[in-house]
């Protein structure tokens, strides 16, 4: 299996609540659903150095504690690395891959228009706990089934943010 794509969840507290970045995307995939900012990891970088191009290209914002948090899995073809951080303050810029706008974590886990699977992992990678695969199986883009798995060997997943594709 090929993992080629990230997604980071950046978070911040608000009037005492707590608020996570989403993306209303305008491309598929998800088009018209709610995600998490990330994108495809180019050849040369590191899955963290992709990471934080992604975020600036699609957010204009500078992150603290960028964090590896494991990886989601689509029918065992697929995946992206999913990692967290938090806002430092700055303004939004426009993204060319749909609108920005923060949302309360209540709203996240329980709206219809995002993307199905988040409900599932964004609790998990938002805790310190060790990182985890959340194995995906959907059928006719249809989310069947989410499985939390340990990640075996650790190395073998976080080596290869500091290796170059």
């Amino acid at each position: 299996m090929e993992i080629i794509y990230n997604i980071c969840f950046i978070t911040r507290k608000k009037s005492g609540k707590n608020e996570v970045l989403m993306l209303f995307r305008k491309k598929e995939p998800n088009k018209h659903k709610w995600n998490g900012v990330g994108g495809k990891i180019e050849p040369g970088e590191t899955i963290d150095e992709s990471m934080e191009r992604e975020i600036i290209e699609e957010t204009g914002l500078k992150v603290k504690g960028l964090t590896f948090r494991g990886i989601v899995t689509w029918n065992q073809t697929g995946g992206m690395y999913v990692y967290r951080a938090e806002d430092t303050g700055g303004g939004l810029l426009a993204c060319d891959e749909g609108e920005l706008a923060w949302k309360p974590y209540q709203w996240v886990m329980e709206a219809d228009e995002v993307v199905p699977n988040i409900k599932y992992y964004l609790s998990d990678i938002l805790l310190d706990d060790p990182p985890y695969e959340f194995a995906c199986t959907y059928e006719n883009n249809l989310l069947l089934s989410v499985k939390k798995k340990p990640l075996p060997n650790m190395k073998k997943i976080i080596s290869p943010t500091k290796i170059r594709l």
